[in-house]
């Protein structure tokens, strides 16, 4: 290491005097390592007056801290342990964090191994309101991404990703530069930690209204589904628990109404009529018009109810009313609406999977504009790898019907070992037959939804894959997956209240940090967290502390008095528990 310049930084010290300390920074920057690692855990320094102040947490503002800052010897891993604190002076003094861990040598990407988070997660979180600077978390995301920094990574621990990350803590103006750096491809990301929802659904839950707005400005779709079946509008929590002319309840009404009266933007007019022109001229080559009895993949007989655009794929799309209860929806997919039948009775398919009775699909005229030709093509040697993203050498099956059991935006298994989500289905350019485009849970794919130059679905790049119909299946129901579903009292279902989640208490949104018995009462009692200084205590009551947290920001409180999603507490806590906690 070099030591070629010094640089001057002020700080406001701690006995808010509004005197300014100087401190010299050397520059002993360090070329970059080539690829990321992961920091062992390591406690924070501490200065010796912070140690005889008995004082708990790293002070960037302190001299004798920032001293320990600029030395040398402080190592990336003692740094990142600074980071890990969730206080407001560590929070805004994020830049000059990072950029003594830049100076360093560190690799833009390096994680925290006690929370698997990279500096470009710590940057998206720093911004929350009442802790940190959303100017300083903005310079510094900027400056990680400028420095490339990987803005799909994920924490491991919690599958966050910095979108999820500033959605959580309603951090808006990340969320814009984040959208930016990504042009939007992954606005609708869903992560595992909040049931496979999108950020909208994480906005939704804790009311982030700021960044909610951002997300449907840059094409956030409100109509997609958890895997609890809910959009983000039923993930609001019930204005009804709080006291009507409260700020909460005033702000559940207005998150409720931004979701349900969100419209996609209406496409163009000249898509409209070229759209139009297409559906009549394939219904008359077709030979068939809506009401007419059609057979769907030449084996499914209904009748054809809708035939046009969606929203759930890209091309023109045949609904159709079944003879026999043996579809998939009632001619709604996504919470739209486009013809009305029983349940069951609906299913969709692409146009050129339907004909009339006793004519074969296969057999249509090649001038259909709903209708691709190829030529002749020797398919024996066709590979699902090449560029689709399946595994080496296994052989493609052309078929020419997909799974008649799967539809857009089901969750299925490729190959057997890959999960992800249908987002395309229909002929490709790469191959003849009808061919499965899947975004996929992690980046182990070929693609980003196109292949050759040909866009067929968008999503992160090496996150997308194609794979024909044999290839492709629903995975397997488990009881991991009901985990996390609300239950009523006395239900024998695995979820309840734990440390670390989101509740409402006392009309704000906290954590819990706490849960057991108290010295001061009977019964089991919660430590909550607030996210304002509402509160009464920093986690201790009469001399015995319980958990920790900021001065005023403490509550220990009944479980009866916090709701988890519209769900009393009380409820949530499982039947070991004593009747005196619902007291």
């Amino acid at each position: 290491m070099t030591q070629d310049t010094t640089d001057t930084c002020q700080s406001t010290n701690d006995a808010g005097d509004g005197q300014n300390v100087s401190f010299q920074i050397i520059d002993f920057t360090t070329p970059p390592r080539e690829k990321p690692v992961a920091h062992p855990a390591i406690d924070p320094p501490l200065c010796e007056s912070c140690h005889k102040m008995e004082m708990q947490y790293f002070d960037p503002n302190c001299p004798g801290c920032q001293e320990i800052l600029s030395n040398i010897t402080t190592t990336v891993p003692e740094i990142f342990a600074i980071l890990r604190q969730w206080t407001p002076q560590t929070q805004q003094n994020l830049e000059l964090l990072v950029r003594e861990i830049l100076r360093r040598g560190a690799h833009v990407d390096d994680r925290d191994a006690v929370t698997d988070m990279t500096m470009l997660h710590y940057s998206a979180k720093a911004g929350a309101h009442g802790i940190g600077d959303i100017d300083e978390a903005c310079r510094i995301t900027n400056l990680l991404i400028s420095k490339g920094a990987n803005v799909y990574i994920r924490s491991r621990w919690t599958n966050m990703a910095a979108i999820h990350f500033a959605a959580y803590f309603d951090v808006a103006p990340v969320v814009k530069i984040l959208l930016k750096a990504t042009k939007g491809v992954d606005v609708d990301t869903p992560c595992s930690d909040f049931d496979h929802g999108t950020p909208l659904h994480i906005c939704a839950t804790h009311l982030g209204l700021d960044t909610a707005k951002v997300l449907l400005q840059n094409g956030a779709n409100p109509r997609l589904k958890d895997d609890l079946g809910r959009v983000a509008a039923d993930c609001v929590p019930d204005a009804s628990a709080f006291d009507p002319d409260s700020d909460m309840a005033k702000l559940c009404h207005r998150m409720k109404k931004l979701l349900q009266e969100a419209e996609p933007p209406p496409p163009p007019s000249y898509l409209i009529d070229l759209e139009g022109s297409q559906i009549k001229e394939t219904l008359r080559t077709l030979g068939v018009k809506v009401g007419d009895k059609v057979v769907v993949g030449g084996v499914k007989t209904g009748i054809l109810r809708y035939c046009g655009p969606t929203n759930f794929a890209s091309g023109i799309w045949a609904g159709i009313e079944l003879d026999e209860p043996a579809g998939k929806n009632d001619g709604s997919v996504g919470g739209i609406s486009y013809y009305k039948c029983p349940p069951k009775y609906g299913i969709f398919a692409p146009v050129t999977k339907i004909s009339k009775p006793g004519i074969l699909v296969n057999h249509r005229p090649h001038s259909s504009p709903a209708a691709r030709s190829y030529p002749k093509i020797n398919t024996t040697k066709i590979t699902a790898r090449i560029d689709t993203g399946l595994s080496r050498g296994g052989r493609c099956s052309v078929v020419s019907d997909p799974a008649e059991d799967l539809e857009m935006g089901d969750r299925v298994l490729v190959a057997g070992q890959r999960r992800g989500v249908i987002r395309f289905c229909g002929q490709t350019d790469f191959a003849p037959g009808i061919w499965y485009g899947i975004e996929l849970d992690r980046p182990v794919g070929k693609n980003d939804g196109s292949v050759s130059g040909k866009r067929y679905f968008t999503c992160k790049p090496k996150h997308g894959v194609f794979a024909p119909p044999t290839r492709v299946q629903k995975p397997k129901s488990n009881s991991s997956s009901l985990r996390r579903t609300f239950s009523s009292p006395g239900s024998n279902t695995e979820f309840r209240l734990m440390k670390g989640m989101s509740v409402f208490c006392n009309n704000e949104l906290g954590v819990v940090r706490y849960i057991g018995p108290v010295e001061f009462a009977e019964g089991v009692w919660l430590g909550v967290e607030l996210r304002t200084p509402k509160g009464k205590n920093d986690g201790s009551v009469e001399g015995k502390r319980y958990f920790t947290c900021r001065p005023s920001h403490g509550l220990i409180v009944r479980p009866s008095k916090v709701t988890v999603r519209g769900i009393n507490g009380a409820k949530l806590l499982g039947d070991y528990l004593s009747a005196e906690a619902s007291k």
